[in-house]
């Protein structure tokens, strides 16, 4: 752990880290014998003693990472995968709907502190999705869903941007976009690295580099698709049962557990938010606004969540006939 310290310039904080962990090892033993019911009494009593901050669940990653153990890394990931988004996407409704619309909709309405057991998180989305539907339109609540509530950097897709203009046609792109994105997980299989939340197997290449949606897209009579990556690919591979291809499916801490518990009924348009995830690369790459369709949804009982972009009133590179 101290390499990595050393390695990012990080040294100012290593004293403060070694001090969480003692003090959690003091109480829960090994660290490096965690289980993930152990994991979940840490954040349980972060919470408890208000040391549910962002810095210390950085802190216990970055022990995972050093000490190479991959799973407790990624079942860490499932309480930082909600880090702001349901307050993005109130912040967004609110700017759409005004101050005293957005008092009388969504008072009372909490939202889940950092750590909360992802077991509960379905409770808040059905609460939202409720109020959002008792006093909105469908085409109302997608507007709100679709925003970037993820807050990605437009600098992030800078390159990319740079790639379509290079490019001789918006096709030409995402042909080369998904060759790149299959070569990133080629370079994360080969350094043994965990590329965002799921380890990378030729299995997990070759299903990706079989599909040009995922990770980029494709374009059909002027209709851009998108597939979503799994968020556990190997899982949803080798997954025969549909309720647990659906689990290994999606990536959104704030409803995975309702599939697999089948215990609340979450409205699949919660997906849109999923879907502004999708679309906003393009946005910037294309430098404009996007509309985007649900088609599939895991939600929606698909084992997939695939995405449509009509493009016919964008202006983008067409291919030279």
């Amino acid at each position: 752990m101290l390499e990595i310290y050393k390695k990012n310039n990080l040294m100012s904080e290593y004293s403060e880290a070694v001090s969480l962990l003692k003090c959690i090892e003091n109480k829960y033993g090994d660290l490096s014998n965690f289980s993930p019911d152990i994991i979940d009494s840490v954040v349980e009593e972060m919470i408890i003693n208000k040391a549910n901050t962002v810095d210390n669940f950085v802190v216990l990653m970055r022990y995972y990472r050093a000490v190479k153990h991959d799973d407790l890394f990624i079942y860490l990931t499932q309480y930082t995968g909600m880090i702001d988004v349901l307050e993005s996407i109130l912040k967004r409704t609110k700017q759409l709907i005004g101050d005293e619309k957005y008092k009388k909709v969504f008072n009372g309405f909490t939202v889940p502190v950092l750590g909360t057991n992802p077991k509960k998180l379905p409770l808040y989305v059905k609460d939202l999705m409720k109020r959002f539907n008792d006093n909105f339109t469908e085409k109302e609540i997608k507007q709100f869903l679709t925003g970037n509530n993820h807050n990605l950097s437009e600098k992030s897709q800078l390159r990319e941007k740079l790639e379509y203009e290079n490019s001789e046609s918006f096709e030409e792109y995402l042909v080369g976009r998904h060759k790149r994105k299959v070569n990133e997980l080629k370079d994360y299989m080969q350094n043994n690295q965990i590329w965002f939340e799921q380890k990378i197997t030729q299995e997990v290449i070759n299903y990706v580099e079989g599909n040009q949606e995922i990770l980029s897209g494709k374009l059909i009579n002027d209709k851009l698709y998108i597939t979503k990556i799994p968020y556990d690919t190997n899982a949803f591979i080798n997954a025969f049962d549909p309720i647990e291809k659906r689990y290994y499916a999606c990536h959104c801490p704030f409803v995975r557990e309702s599939i697999i518990s089948r215990s609340d009924d979450i409205d699949e348009k919660f997906c849109y938010c999923s879907a502004g995830f999708a679309k906003f690369p393009f946005e910037v790459i294309l430098n404009q606004k996007l509309g985007i369709k649900c088609i599939e949804t895991v939600l929606g009982g698909s084992e997939i969540c695939r995405f449509e972009i009509d493009m016919s009133n964008v202006d983008y590179k067409r291919k030279k006939s």
